[in-house]
């Protein structure tokens, strides 16, 4: 059986260190990009962190099985501490707001750990730090359960960041998101559901890979737009009140990108889905790990449904 409580006692410290290495190669005189495609690179950061997180929790749960983005090993040792079970006590995660109890603890068997480990890898070659993040989501039968995105950088003015860790994590059962800005804290704080301004709908959406007709699209909605890198940058923005709606028109998204927001989206009463409504599912046996429906989802459940009669064959 895998403890909730455990799971984000090893998680947030899994987080915090790949935000480490995540700095430490930014700072290096090479960070050893490579193309897997067109606008897509990879960076020994990238692999460095994925296979500090995989060895990790295989140490605790040998048994869980994991999807990361990078099919690459990082060979040598890798210099921080092992992890360990015991940072949070049960209480905190086991009570809705409302004061009721959730389950705990889940079979191993039937869990799925997706790990992105640099979101944001375009961003991050191109110098755009504070659209960086690493999402480490925990599917529960096929569907987001658990979601820990953290955000190494913050930026303090333009060309400037401050490397400056916060990771958000949650499980939607429990319908609270928390936050941490160290691996020490045994309370985390609470990250508060912002509302919206109907009048005002802002849309949050990408500022690369998307062509002009995809975007006339977006426009076309009819509200303001934030365009940024990454999928754990949008999901923050929208987390933190700074937008309503997470809308991508493309299917090159896949799951490692989406199953923590999913989770976060779900503890605030909102929901990840396809332009259509299409539910995704979070499956380990799939040949592709792709999302084929684009994306709409929000915090806020009733702006989903608003929007979705505007989505519908938008893709």
């Amino acid at each position: 059986m895998l403890k909730i409580h455990e799971f984000f006692s090893v998680a947030t410290q899994l987080a915090y260190n790949a935000a480490i290495i995540i700095n430490q190669i930014r700072l290096s005189p090479d960070i050893g990009q490579k193309q897997k495609g067109i606008d897509d690179p990879v960076t020994i950061a990238d692999i460095k962190a994925q296979t500090y997180i995989i060895q990790q929790l295989h140490k605790h749960w040998p048994q869980l099985k994991i999807v990361g983005e990078e099919s690459t090993v990082f060979e040598q040792p890798i210099d921080l501490p092992d992890t360990h079970c015991n940072l949070y006590t049960e209480d905190i995660f086991n009570k809705t707001p409302n004061n009721l109890k959730v389950k705990s603890q889940y079979e191993i068997e039937d869990l799925c750990v997706w790990v992105d480990p640099l979101d944001g890898t375009l961003d991050f070659v191109l110098g755009s730090y504070d659209c960086v993040t690493t999402l480490i989501g925990l599917s529960y039968k096929q569907q987001a359960l658990i979601g820990i995105i953290s955000q190494p950088f913050v930026k303090i003015s333009d060309n400037q960041y401050e490397f400056k860790p916060k990771i958000y994590f949650g499980h939607h059962p429990q319908k609270r998101i928390f936050y941490t800005y160290d691996t020490q804290s045994q309370i985390p704080f609470e990250l508060i559901k912002s509302s919206y301004d109907p009048s005002n709908i802002i849309l949050c959406t990408q500022n690369k890979r998307i062509t002009e007709d995809k975007l006339q699209k977006i426009k076309s909605l009819g509200c303001p737009l934030l365009q940024m890198g990454g999928s754990g940058k949008k999901s923050l923005t929208l987390l933190e009140g700074k937008g309503d709606l997470f809308i991508y028109l493309g299917v090159k998204m896949s799951k490692w990108d989406i199953c923590a927001p999913d989770a976060l989206f779900q503890a605030f009463g909102g929901r990840f889905v396809g332009l259509e409504g299409q539910i995704y599912n979070y499956n380990p046996e799939d040949k592709t790990f792709d999302n084929p429906y684009g994306l709409l989802a929000s915090t806020h459940n009733e702006l989903v449904d608003k929007f979705l009669p505007k989505t519908t064959g938008m893709l």
